[in-house]
């Protein structure tokens, strides 16, 4: 279970505290609360700032997952909650009567949820008050594990919400939905934002309350990938600035997953995982435990599995397909063990994962998220299909640190700082599909792109234009981030087929502010040098 002895990673020998972890992360939690909104139990708002007001859960239907999946961070004692598809009875979360907080006529508001299991459909969720009266809906479409879902409300609606409570009936889907529910007795507890809750904002704070979501577990992600790059954004912030609390925080962070002999989590299918790797998407949080924790016990299983069972001479010799993925959640993980461990077999594998990429990906110049190196399979230049791909290229070789390596590489390097350089829009972003001027901008594609500009910059592989494109990405990302510094904007998980990818549909999403922090981060340690 999760609530198994962790492994110590915060502590180093010799150190000592009267807190166990579990203890430090709720008073942690409950100082960052009082700190920040003086009265707020007493669901006082002072006018200024933003204010997270929890919502009770007063009845859901009594209904289990599917055999097999569990939700999110049981093993801590997050608990959870079902909206039932249409026919069953409504989910129900309660008002907070006379201490409902105020609400002035002229702040922001927003109703929020978080999924607790993996969601692989399409599904619509009304919302109105107890006395039926519209509210709004939640439009989910294959949501992200962990992800913050919200819909805004008007002040009024926000005063009815707060005091009377909101009613949340299915109207379309296949299924239940499950959300995290308030966890009184968990340890540490959710972070308020991944609660039911209403949003209250008052003055826009977007940019600092950024740097407060950085050190909240509402960052948790479907292990893999998408927790790699928060977890991979977290470490560069605080490396860069020699920052304890973001340090201590990552530590936090990997700690939600990895156990004191091995790893333990919900893959994102929702799936229970005990010291193995599902797939080659996963092992991308090795590399943050690398960096920050050489001596984990896990990290023999992260190496093993990349070492076994990520060959990419494999699926070229049997004519399969690769997707770009792997540059940075097969490469680099494998460059990053490779240095610890001191072995020239992962720095080699590391090498020829970008290798067959460049061979089964990049066609005419263009770089397909899948492919063969018969050609192409599908989405032609793919925000986060060619972040994947350079970003993985870029950090890959800044941790081998192998200068004939990175010489070869160069020319790569540079042709897609050109091509990124030649699409990049006004506003600082790339459109979902690069070159389709129709296409929509993906935040956390652009930030992950940028990301890997201003590292190759700061490595001293790309001239100063580079960096420059990279802060016009991070200026252009600051338009798309909530009051409370969540940022909307990006494309949803690539799990609903190509036309979900084409369509304007756009999510808040984590992951993709571990990759704006990774560019702050690189763009902090160029304007250092």
């Amino acid at each position: 279970m999760k609530n198994s002895t962790r492994f110590p990673l915060g502590d180093s020998p010799g150190r000592s505290s009267d807190l166990t972890r579990r203890q430090a992360f709720a008073v942690a939690g409950a100082a960052g609360s009082a700190a920040l909104f003086p009265g707020a139990a007493k669901g006082a708002f002072r006018g200024e700032g933003v204010l997270h007001k929890e919502l009770p859960l007063a009845t859901a239907p009594d209904l289990q997952p599917p055999n097999g999946l569990l939700t999110g961070f049981l093993g801590f004692g997050w608990k959870s909650f079902a909206i039932g598809p249409p026919g069953t009875s409504a989910s129900v979360l309660a008002g907070l009567g006379r201490s409902a907080p105020a609400v002035p006529d002229d702040v922001e508001c927003r109703l929020r949820l978080t999924n607790s299991i993996d969601v692989r459909d399409r599904y619509s969720i009304q919302v109105t008050t107890v006395d039926d009266r519209p509210v709004g809906t939640f439009d989910l479409r294959f949501a992200g594990l962990y992800q913050v879902q919200e819909i805004p409300l008007t002040p009024p609606q926000a005063r009815e919400v707060l005091a009377r409570g909101a009613v949340l009936k299915m109207v379309s889907g296949p299924g239940p939905v499950w959300f995290f529910a308030p966890s009184p007795d968990a340890s540490p507890q959710p972070d308020p934002v991944q609660l039911p809750h209403v949003l209250i904002a008052a003055t826009d704070q977007s940019r600092q309350q950024f740097e407060r979501r950085l050190h909240g577990l509402v960052m948790l992600q479907g292990f893999g990938w998408q927790s790699g790059c928060v977890s991979e954004g977290m470490l560069d912030l605080g490396l860069t600035r020699q920052s304890e609390d973001l340090l201590r925080a990552v530590d936090r962070y990997l700690e939600m997953y990895f156990t004191d002999d091995g790893v333990f989590f919900e893959s994102p299918r929702s799936r229970p995982m005990r010291n193995r790797v599902g797939g080659i998407e996963e092992p991308l949080p090795w590399a943050t435990l690398g960096r920050r924790h050489p001596d984990h016990p896990a990290i023999d299983l992260g190496a093993d599995f990349l070492r076994t069972r990520t060959n990419p001479q494999r699926n070229l010799d049997r004519g399969d397909s690769l997707t770009t993925e792997g540059n940075y959640t097969a490469a680099y993980p494998t460059a990053v063990l490779a240095n610890v461990l001191e072995c020239d077999e992962l720095a080699g594998l590391a090498l020829r994962h970008l290798e067959a990429r460049k061979k089964s990906n990049v066609h005419d110049g263009h770089i397909y998220q899948r492919g063969t190196l018969a050609g192409p399979v599908r989405l032609r230049n793919w925000c986060r299909g060619v972040c994947w791909y350079y970003l993985g290229i870029v950090r890959t070789l800044k941790a081998l640190k192998d200068t004939q390596a990175v010489a070869a590489w160069e020319p790569e390097i540079q042709r897609v700082a050109n091509l990124l350089q030649e699409h990049q829009r006004s506003d600082g972003l790339w459109g979902n599909f690069l070159h389709d001027p129709g296409s929509v901008a993906d935040t956390s594609g652009s930030a992950g792109l940028a990301a890997a500009l201003a590292i190759a910059h700061h490595a001293g592989w790309l001239p100063s234009e580079a960096r420059q494109t990279a802060l016009r990405t991070r200026d252009g990302l600051a338009a798309h981030l909530t009051p409370d510094g969540l940022l909307g904007g990006a494309a949803q998980s690539n799990k609903g087929g190509d036309s979900l990818q084409h369509s304007d549909y756009r999510v808040l999403y984590q992951m993709g502010m571990g990759l704006k922090a990774q560019l702050m981060a690189a763009l902090e340690m160029s304007a250092g040098t």
